[in-house]
């Protein structure tokens, strides 16, 4: 058995959230609507550090590389292996929004089209601290 604490979040949730400044909710608001015209299709959950990188982990072996600046060097899950910076071209991609507490936060995943958002979302439930914190 391993930790579970992931709750499913809206967009909406982290816009009231108030961990960070307003000025920073507009500029994520702006983000998160330029990424999804390449990225249409997304879901938000609130969850550990560990359970975004084993569901980062999850995405990369089912979906392929994660769309952009690669942030797997510090992933506790890791499935790409280069350390210097680079970027990667893929049909998914994710954004930390803002920590709610230690190793605590908002994350939203976004696809490229609905079958993976489908997959994805029937994995949710499968989602844990993984095994480097057995319980």
């Amino acid at each position: 058995m391993t930790y579970k604490t992931f709750k499913s979040a809206t967009f909406e949730s982290y816009l009231k959230c108030g961990y960070d400044a307003e000025s920073e909710r507009v500029e994520n608001r702006v983000k998160r609507k330029a990424l999804m015209e390449t990225f249409p299709f997304g879901a938000m959950l609130e969850l550990a550090v560990a359970e975004m990188d084993f569901a980062n982990r999850w995405c990369w072996e089912t979906f392929g590389p994660c769309d952009g600046t690669c942030q797997q060097e510090h992933s506790q899950y890791r499935v790409c292996d280069q350390s210097d910076d680079h970027v990667h071209e893929g049909s998914w991609t994710n954004i930390w929004y803002v920590k709610t507490g230690y190793d605590f936060g908002f994350n939203e995943w976004y696809f490229t089209n609905r079958n993976q958002l489908d997959e994805f979302l029937a994995f949710v439930p499968s989602i844990n601290w993984g095994q480097n914190y057995p319980k």
